[in-house]
């Protein structure tokens, strides 16, 4: 995952200046008090972002005509991981058929707020001035959406969601966890990452704790530049290379790391931790 061509002088100073040393230290931190919670033992990358699970309630999107692939249909509570998001990506694949993806990834993503299957409904029935798309239709852009990914790589797909396939209502929040998990369930050129708000603040305090550098004088401000919600493609394709070089970085003391491990301990420890 390499930066665009036409990258400022600010977003590669950042990307190629890589990890502090307390940012380093950081991170490896966070990842002990994760195997910490895992039981105490060390885990690889894989199957520590593989577990990850976030908790929803599938009655509350069985109320609004989503089906989650759970027998539960009262208000218990289900444990969702990544893992098991990616099994139903592999289904979809065999199948042909990817709303039940994007239905599952956005209940992951919204985990037990209440909110979420309101505002999945608006994107598959229209509402809040999102105007509505046939299903069918929103199952031909998701599909390709796909094609592009597995042809062209994450940024295409994601430039195909933010433009011209744009599904309304469905923002790059959203629409990178879909991408995530279809890239997630087979090997492809260019895996996608999750770039949401959360991620974004976290960008920010890094582009901020560099602003100093003499490659920010005369950039944009760090707070414009990760202002979203829809980042650009240029944007995500910056991100992606960080969380690359960042993987990279932590990976040469003997440890793997992986971009979406890092992305999952910035998620975890919230955006301003590593300041």
């Amino acid at each position: 995952m390499h930066l665009p061509e036409d990258a400022s002088e600010y977003d590669a100073g950042v990307v190629n200046g890589g990890l502090r040393d307390d940012e380093l230290e950081w991170f490896r931190r966070q990842r002990r008090d994760l195997e910490a919670e895992r039981g105490g033992e060390s885990h690889d990358a894989e199957d520590l972002v593989g577990r990850h699970a976030v908790n929803v309630v599938p009655a509350r999107w069985w109320q609004r005509g989503l089906s989650l692939p759970f027998d539960e249909k009262d208000f218990s509570v289900t444990s969702l991981s990544r893992d098991d998001v990616t099994a139903e990506a592999r289904r979809c694949r065999e199948s042909g058929n990817w709303l039940p993806l994007l239905v599952l990834s956005f209940a992951w993503g919204w985990g037990s707020r209440g909110f979420g299957p309101t505002r999945l409904f608006w994107v598959m029935r229209g509402g809040w001035r999102s105007p509505r798309l046939s299903r069918d239709e929103i199952e031909r852009r998701l599909g390709a959406a796909i094609d592009v990914l597995d042809r062209e790589g994450a940024p295409a797909a994601y430039e195909l969601l933010l433009a011209d396939g744009r599904i309304p209502a469905l923002g790059p929040a959203f629409f990178t966890k879909f991408l995530y998990f279809a890239s997630r369930s087979q090997e492809v050129r260019c895996p996608a990452l999750i770039l949401d708000a959360r991620l974004a603040s976290a960008m920010r305090c890094f582009w901020t704790r560099r602003s100093d550098e003499p490659y920010a004088v005369g950039g944009d401000p760090a707070r414009w530049l990760w202002q979203g919600p829809r980042w650009s493609t240029y944007r995500y394709r910056v991100y992606r290379a960080f969380l690359s070089r960042a993987a990279a970085q932590l990976s040469e003391a003997g440890e793997r790391w992986t971009p979406d491990l890092v992305e999952l301990l910035l998620f975890r420890g919230g955006p301003c931790e590593v300041s």
